[in-house]
């Protein structure tokens, strides 16, 4: 009875997880069907681990070594643990070559080089998954978008120009273009000719992320300190500024935190922008949440973070 409920607990929470990741996400189903399949996989992938055990320890038996180890621990307890430890490696063999197909084909060009410019620039960032997940965010509609992390990715409305990894944006009101070359002395010659290439492009948007963040210097948690700067990225340095002035005036709102205090008060407009569908008060919030929590967990294992 008990290992019924069990099954049922499992299988309760899993669909759980599955229906919570499809109404969060991002791509529209796109990015939870790819996780759906890709578990399915591990299914397939069990298979084979156990039939090549079997092939390498075929007398080998975990039930077995478990009830002698009741009898004599330290002979038939190390069997039972050796026995454990071979599933795990072969398993992890296997499953790790199928996880790492779920991010986009264009992240494994670019991950190596971001990871570089990272290192080089602002070796102190508290997440460096979260740059590839912006990249993500900034460039992939969809995970199978031929645009997603592409160099010459962009995008034209009637308010504004961005284009690259990290979408450098140009308006009538400012250009990060000619802001860019400020930030070091290797953009200095950086020409709009040459606005694909992926290593500046990288770099600005570290820098870029570097600098906001150093802005901030004010606010405590680098978590929450991050956030902001996320949030300053999309929308603007002097509009994030606004929005902690905001939640300072209101009660138990605290400007030293983005989650649940400065996220949820802003002078940003609410309404649908024309030609993007949602308001930028959605556009820069769904931003910083979708960085954070929705898509750094495809990157985290590639620099060795939780």
């Amino acid at each position: 009875m008990m290992r019924s409920s069990r099954l049922w607990v499992m299988w309760v929470a899993a669909a759980a997880v599955v229906v919570w990741y499809w109404l969060t996400d991002p791509d529209g189903g796109a990015e939870t069907l790819a996780r759906v399949q890709w578990m399915a996989w591990l299914v397939v992938v069990a298979g084979p681990v156990y039939l090549l055990r079997r092939a390498l320890m075929d007398d080998a038996r975990s039930l077995a070594a478990y009830r002698r180890a009741l009898d004599t621990p330290t002979g038939a307890g190390l069997v039972f643990v050796g026995l454990a430890i071979l599933t795990g490696l072969l398993f992890l063999a296997f499953a790790g070559r199928a996880t790492a197909a779920s991010m986009p084909p264009g992240a494994a060009q670019y991950l190596p080089t971001l990871a570089a410019e990272q290192q080089a620039h602002w070796p102190q960032i508290p997440l460096r998954s979260a740059l590839a997940a912006q990249i993500e965010q900034e460039t992939c509609p969809s995970l199978k978008s031929a645009k997603c992390w592409n160099p010459r990715a962009e995008l034209k409305t009637s308010r504004e120009y961005g284009f690259g990894l990290g979408q450098i944006t140009i308006t009538s009101r400012f250009n990060n273009f000619a802001e860019a070359r400020k930030l070091h002395h290797s953009l200095r010659d950086w020409q709009f000719a040459d606005r694909y290439d992926p290593v500046r492009q990288l770099r600005t948007m570290v820098l870029m992320d570097k600098a906001g963040f150093a802005r901030l210097s004010f606010v405590g948690d680098p978590g929450e300190r991050l956030a902001m700067a996320f949030s300053a990225y999309n929308g603007g340095m002097g509009g994030l500024l606004a929005d902690r002035r905001l939640c300072a005036q209101v009660e138990g709102c605290d400007p030293g935190r983005w989650f649940g205090h400065v996220e949820q008060h802003s002078l940003k407009a609410r309404a649908a922008a024309q030609g993007y569908g949602k308001s930028f008060f959605e556009i820069n919030r769904e931003y910083v949440r979708n960085i954070i929590f929705v898509r750094r967990a495809r990157y985290a294992g590639y620099f060795g973070e939780v």
